[in-house]
């Protein structure tokens, strides 16, 4: 199977110009997966599309995209479709092996009994959940409300534990749709007061408009975090930057196999799509020597210019990287 990604001069390049002294020496990655092809049914959609990503990989991937870093994360499941989920949150907890520098997120569907949540929230250490829309209980994971995904009954429990639960909202504005925000709204300030959400993709929005039409709603929730990942547009980063509190965002990669390619999702009005440069054949470049750069960078660089856009000053920079998940997630970094 072909590599994940491929680490090239320009990529190398372009992290000494832009990141070198930019980027803290300390990362706290808020969004990685662990993938394990062996727990995935051979009739899948999603069986083999990616090697296996075991936490050694992961290392690895970081070492080579954060070069002279210290990073650790926090692994969230995989939402894979045809996956065994305790299987796979067996194989999170023993890649993890006790790692006091580590999380984790349960990888959590509308079947997983409440049994087997408890059991792996008490037993192997996960702090939260990670749930997702292609496990809908009505079959579309486009429109689907919240609760289609995670019912009450696994919020209830949430709630008992005081989880944390990693959210990728659906519906087409995802954080600027008006029954998500609603939703969320009953859900902090009302049903299920001790949940701590974190919003993966600055809460969905991979363009402007998700974040720019909810940032009210939000701002003013009590348990709301935001986790960066994968976002390439420089402009949900301003709003986001400009209108929140900073202590309550998480840098986050969505790594390995989101973020590695050469590329960005670009925004095409409110909509959105993975472009991959390798394969466009009709990218030549023949006006430059600079090259497309793979998309976590992408990232970065989206996140720097809104930084300086927004004034944000080294500590609140720090805080983003690392400083806010050490603190909420009680990690002894010393």
């Amino acid at each position: 199977m072909k590599s994940l990604f491929e680490y090239r001069a320009n990529d190398k390049n372009f992290w000494n110009e832009e990141f070198e002294d930019w980027i803290p020496k300390r990362i706290f990655d808020s969004h990685v997966h662990l993938i394990n092809n062996d727990i995935i049914s051979k009739n899948s959609i999603h069986k083999d599309i990616y090697p296996n990503e075991p936490l050694s990989k992961i290392k690895e991937w970081h070492r080579t995209v954060f070069p002279n870093r210290e990073v650790n994360s926090l692994i969230i499941g995989k939402p894979l479709i045809g996956t065994d989920v305790n299987a796979h949150n067996d194989f999170i907890h023993s890649e993890i092996n006790g790692d006091p520098l580590i999380r984790s997120h349960r990888l959590t569907t509308p079947k997983d009994s409440l049994i087997d949540i408890e059991s792996d929230i008490r037993k192997k250490g996960f702090q939260g959940l990670k749930v997702y829309r292609y496990f809908s209980s009505t079959g579309d994971p486009n429109e689907c409300s919240i609760t289609d995904y995670l019912p009450h009954n696994q919020l209830e429990l949430a709630n008992e534990l005081g989880l944390w639960i990693t959210l990728h909202m659906a519906k087409q504005d995802g954080c600027g749709d008006e029954e998500n925000l609603k939703d969320l709204e009953e859900f902090t300030t009302k049903r299920y007061p001790n949940i701590k959400w974190i919003l993966a993709h600055i809460a969905r929005s991979f363009t402007y408009r998700p974040i720019e039409k909810g940032i009210d709603k939000l701002k003013n929730l009590p348990n709301i975090w935001y986790d960066l990942s994968a976002v390439t547009d420089i402009r949900p980063f301003i709003t986001l930057f400009n209108n929140e509190n900073h202590k309550r965002i998480f840098y986050g990669t969505d790594g390995i196999e989101s973020v590695s390619f050469h590329g960005a999702y670009n925004a095409f009005g409110h909509a959105h799509q993975q472009l991959e440069t390798d394969k466009i054949s009709s990218l030549k470049f023949s006006h430059t020597t600079n090259r497309p750069i793979i998309c976590l960078y992408e990232q970065l660089i989206a996140m720097k210019q809104a930084s300086k856009i927004c004034e944000l000053n080294k500590n609140q920079i720090e805080d983003i990287f690392w400083k806010n998940a050490i603190r909420e997630f009680n990690i002894p970094w010393d």
